[in-house]
């Protein structure tokens, strides 16, 4: 019994090895951050309740519902799940072996088990080297916090197409809206025509003509219904909704840009873009294996094992065991660590590289931005207040016969369309801005695009 006690106790450091506390509470931590994306047991979003959308609709509350419905969002959460379960499992010592052994059977009957000089029942337990299952554990626990890292940008993707979804959307209520007052200018026109018709001071081509621009005006607001229709059903189906389902309007019109600077923008990226995230816990994890393989190349493995000897015309007795593995002498451990750190070198360069790619998209989004915001500053402050003073004195003179009603129309048409160079700029902020939060990893703050600024 001393010897046995002698032998668990030489064991004891290996087995008091396998898992830290540290890696243990880093493997829960993961496993809860990947839970929370799966609520009240719904692997899809589907039983999560939808608000009423047929009323007035945000864009903040677009976005939360998209990616709180996406089911591409859960089937990541369950694989990095699936990585702790595994981290778990690498850290727990591999299972006991029982083994039987019958002694000197005799040759011509090798079935007469009864027969045996020796019995022997055996319990044998493996240790591995000392360190290597908390290496291998936490290794494979931060390749789960890695795949954690990509929900952001899993959720950062489909908030992007959520996003532009919604500025389709807007889009196209903007435009339906700006055509029908322009179909409320021709019809002013329509009247002054006839009037000036009564009173002989204008033909029958100008009533042709005026019939022609709001046919063609009628025409154009059928092809934005069909557009506004089909950025409904956009949004429907980012919300898992039928495509027909309720939809309200847009309340926030007003174009709202970033005022960060590239500089701040790719500190927030550092903290919360997934690829860097991810990145950073793939060098983590290859660390930890190069760790494990430097200690399975150090440090021997053991196997212990305790067993029960029975001879059947002799007293029973027990008999104890202990081996160890000779990793010095030859085997693929010395690869395994040469393997390890090149796949920590690699990782290193893909955090490189990942730093590169984000300090591109930030750059060409926030040039975008930028670009954008401009344009719109001189469309608000210049060009529509110019178009809608021209419209207003070809209109006061027109029913004087001072101007023509071809004047009235190309007026009328130059203001409709840098409105609707307006819209257009307008989504393309709003895309513009979907695209830098989703190459930093995390909704910015807004900010209206102010018309003083241009000042």
């Amino acid at each position: 019994m001393r010897a046995l006690l002698l032998l668990l106790g030489a064991a004891l450091p290996f087995v008091a090895g396998c898992v830290s506390a540290g890696t243990s509470q880093w493997m829960d931590q993961t496993f809860t951050a990947a839970s929370i994306t799966i609520r009240d047991g719904s692997d899809s979003g589907e039983s999560a309740p939808l608000p009423d959308l047929s009323g007035p609709i945000r864009r903040e509350t677009i976005i939360a519902l998209a990616v709180s419905r996406s089911p591409g969002i859960a089937a990541i959460a369950h694989r990095a799940r699936s990585m702790v379960y595994g981290a778990r499992a690498e850290g727990s010592l591999p299972p006991p072996e029982l083994g039987l052994e019958a002694w000197n059977l005799p040759l011509a009957r090798p079935y007469a088990v009864g027969e045996a000089n020796m019995y022997m029942v055996e319990l044998r337990q493996r240790f591995p080297a000392a360190w290597s299952l908390d290496a291998r554990a936490r290794a494979m626990a931060d390749e789960a916090h890695a795949i954690v890292a990509e929900l952001v940008s899993e959720e950062r993707q489909i908030a992007q197409r959520a996003a532009d979804a919604y500025a389709d959307y807007v889009h196209g209520v903007r435009d339906h809206a700006l055509h029908h007052e322009h179909l409320a200018l021709l019809e002013q026109m329509q009247g002054a025509v006839r009037a000036r018709f009564t009173t002989r001071g204008s033909g029958l081509a100008d009533a042709a003509r005026i019939d022609l621009e709001i046919a063609k005006t009628r025409r154009v607001i059928a092809r934005i219904d069909g557009d506004i229709v089909r950025a409904r059903a956009t949004i429907n189906a980012l919300l898992r909704r039928s495509e027909d389902a309720p939809l309200g309007t847009p309340s926030d019109l007003t174009p709202m840009t970033v005022r960060l600077s590239v500089v701040e923008l790719a500190a927030r990226a550092r903290e919360h873009r997934g690829a860097f995230v991810a990145a950073r816990d793939r060098i983590q994890a290859a660390q930890a294996r190069r760790e494990a393989a430097e200690a399975e190349a150090r440090w021997p493995e053991f196997m212990v094992g305790i067993g029960y000897w029975q001879d059947p015309n002799m007293r029973p007795g027990y008999g104890a065991n202990v081996s160890m593995s000779l990793p010095w002498l030859w085997g693929g451990q010395r690869h395994r660590v040469d393997e390890a750190r090149e796949r920590e070198a690699a990782e290193a360069s893909a955090l490189a590289g990942a730093s590169v790619e984000a300090q591109s998209e930030i750059t060409e989004a926030h040039a975008r931005i930028v670009a954008a915001e401009r344009e719109l500053q001189v469309l608000q402050m210049q060009a529509l207040p110019a178009a809608r003073r021209s419209i207003d004195a070809i209109r006061a003179v027109y029913t004087t016969g001072n101007a023509s009603l071809l004047e009235w129309i190309d007026a009328g048409r130059s203001f409709l369309d840098l409105e609707m160079e307006e819209t257009d700029v307008s989504a393309e902020l709003a895309r513009a801005v979907a695209s830098l939060e989703r190459s930093v990893g995390a909704p910015l703050p807004l900010t209206a695009v102010a018309a003083e600024d241009a000042r």
